[in-house]
């Protein structure tokens, strides 16, 4: 088996898309068992838009909810209804 760079397996996803054939016929046209070539093109390419952060930056300024909301902690239920600002509640649910 070929040990293959990230630039190298990325470089063959780009000759796949160009190549017009399915998964499958490009890699084994290019030695590589089609399970193996998808499973690193989810590993890679999934590796490529993370930020490895985890987290997504939210700017809620301005914003109101649009629907009603029910939030749940163990047993107590707190319904907030549409309109509530978005900045209140970011700030209830750092102080729990």
């Amino acid at each position: 088996m070929n040990r293959r760079t990230t630039e190298q397996w990325l470089t063959l996803f780009e000759q796949h898309k160009a190549s017009g054939l399915t998964q499958t016929e490009f890699a084994k046209q290019h030695g590589i068992e089609p399970s193996y070539f998808s499973y690193r093109k989810r590993q890679l390419l999934a590796w490529q838009h993370d930020d490895n952060t985890g987290f997504i930056e939210l700017t809620p300024q301005g914003m109101v909810l649009s629907e009603p909301i029910l939030l749940r902690k163990r047993d107590v239920e707190l319904q907030l209804p549409a309109g509530t600002d978005a900045l209140w509640l970011a700030a209830l649910l750092r102080a729990m």
